[in-house]
């Protein structure tokens, strides 16, 4: 009954991922081609993580319909569980970049479009993808950490040792969750510390209307990492503690709901953006936008102050708005 659940399980993953994704990928193209930043970029970069799972996903469900006739080969369940790993840790790693891109535009606002230009953005997803593969790809490399028993049955401890499990966990997510929630907690001292300034100061370096949408474009971001730990997080405190206790067997558990219960972030992920991203939700809705398009006057942006003219809306407008 647990299989033929599990099954249904994979095969509505497989059918639901790639499209949610697909969109998110067109709406985020069709937002590049009018207002390129690198926010876009890098939300872009994770829904290509997310697609790539969502491929895997399908993988699976072919391997249930199969009653695992792939899970016989050692060598295929390796290559399937490296395909799997390095989307996966590409896409925390493109979290870790979205909110260190919202951090540098709230930290300083001034400097951020000479910060953030297309060179460096490209040169971090570059080396971003080459880290993902080079760590999802580890027990292909060194046999060393491949088990030597294999009976069959596709499981990451079950064709890789606990040492490249605990590589993954105290190597990869637990540092990048840590710098995740340190930079949030940046980001909030310097929304309270606004917050206590006049709203309306002349002295601002720019409105306060820019940086509310920084702030709700992390917040954005904040649902999306809260999203992945608890996706991801019961399979990674599962295999650790099926690494570390030899007479557990948690193999079940971990290869069907813990795995399935990781897949469904690539589906939560697009949801998030579609739900709280208001120009992505614009663009899947078949509806442009007028806010990012247009010059804001810094009369109405700075009531009070009394400048004339207007500052570019890529200046004002968050790169993905809430």
């Amino acid at each position: 009954m647990v299989s033929v659940l599990c099954a249904v399980l994979h095969a509505l993953l497989s059918c639901l991922i790639p499209p949610a994704n697909l969109l998110v990928i067109v709406a985020v193209c069709q937002l590049l081609r009018k207002h390129p930043g690198s926010g876009y970029i890098y939300v872009l970069n994770l829904a290509t993580a997310d697609l790539l799972v969502g491929v895997m996903c399908i993988t699976e469900a072919l391997d249930d319909v199969l009653d695992g006739d792939f899970d016989r080969s050692k060598s295929f369940c390796l290559l399937r569980i490296s395909l799997t790993m390095t989307p996966c840790i590409g896409s925390i790693l493109t979290l870790l970049l979205i909110s260190l891109d919202r951090y540098l535009a709230v930290r300083l606002p001034l400097s951020y479009r000479t910060l953030v230009k297309k060179a460096p953005v490209a040169l971090s997803l570059m080396f971003l993808w080459m880290f993902a593969f080079l760590l999802g790809h580890l027990p292909l490399i060194f046999p060393s950490l491949q088990q030597s028993n294999y009976t069959g049955y596709c499981g990451l401890l079950s064709v890789a040792t606990s040492e490249y499990l605990y590589t993954l966990c105290f190597g990869v997510f637990a540092p990048s969750l840590l710098v995740l929630l340190c930079l949030h907690v940046s980001v909030c001292s310097i929304a309270y510390a606004q917050h206590t300034r006049s709203p309306h100061s002349c002295a601002q370096p720019r409105p306060l209307r820019a940086r509310l949408r920084h702030f709700k474009a992390l917040r954005t971001v904040l649902f999306v990492l809260v999203g992945f730990g608890l996706s991801w997080g019961p399979y990674l405190v599962g295999g650790t503690v099926q690494a570390a206790c030899r007479s557990c067997d948690l193999s079940d558990t971990l290869k069907d709901a813990l795995f399935i219960l990781g897949e469904t972030n690539s589906l939560l992920n697009p949801l998030i953006y579609a739900l709280h991203s208001r120009d992505i939700r614009s663009h899947l809705l078949f509806h442009q936008q007028d806010g990012p398009t247009t010059a804001v006057p810094l009369a109405r942006s700075r009531q009070g102050c009394g400048a004339p003219g207007s500052v570019p809306a890529s200046t004002v407008a968050s790169e993905f708005s809430v």
